[in-house]
């Protein structure tokens, strides 16, 4: 069973690993990218570890606004000062470590962290091959219009901003 705990700088080159392992290298961002988020938000940056303390998965998220996603693998200077929505920018999970619950175990416990910083809602962009596991977690699609298809095209074919409430009830998969 893995632990949760917030994610290190140390950890980063484990991040970049398991990032590897998980998507196209066309979708890959450097440690720079990942440096850049944990140290603009470190409460809403999570690792799972083993008993040892090996890093099992990560979850990037940080507070943003409702406007569109951020350029995939741009750095940022500041998080918005008004920010409402919980931008989960990536949850990945180390291979060995994928089906026993790792990345559900993340995922809850930044939802979690999400909802006490008083976020109002979810948001993140789905790969064409996650939109499903998404939606199992109450994600809706959000409606595109010319900009956030043009955003979108940066993470590959098939992309699709989703949302949720971060006011409605728990659900079973949550």
């Amino acid at each position: 069973m893995s632990s949760i705990r917030p994610l290190r700088p140390a950890d980063l080159p484990a991040v970049l690993a398991i990032q590897a392992a998980n998507y196209p290298a066309d979708l890959l961002e450097d440690h720079a990218f990942y440096a850049n988020r944990l140290a603009l938000a470190p409460e809403h940056c999570w690792a799972a570890t083993d008993p040892q303390d090996r890093l099992q998965g990560y979850l990037i998220g940080y507070p943003w606004d409702d406007g569109l996603p951020p350029v995939l693998g741009a750095r940022l200077e500041q998080l918005p000062g008004e920010a409402s929505t919980w931008f989960l920018h990536d949850c990945a999970v180390h291979p060995d470590a994928q089906g026993q619950g790792v990345a559900g175990r993340l995922y809850r416990h930044a939802k979690g962290q999400a909802r006490r910083a008083r976020l109002r809602q979810g948001r993140l962009v789905s790969l064409s091959n996650a939109i499903g596991y998404w939606q199992r977690h109450q994600y809706r699609p959000v409606p595109a219009d010319a900009a956030l298809t043009a955003k979108l095209a940066g993470y590959g074919v098939g992309a699709c901003l989703m949302q949720l409430s971060l006011d409605a009830p728990t659900d079973a998969h949550s």
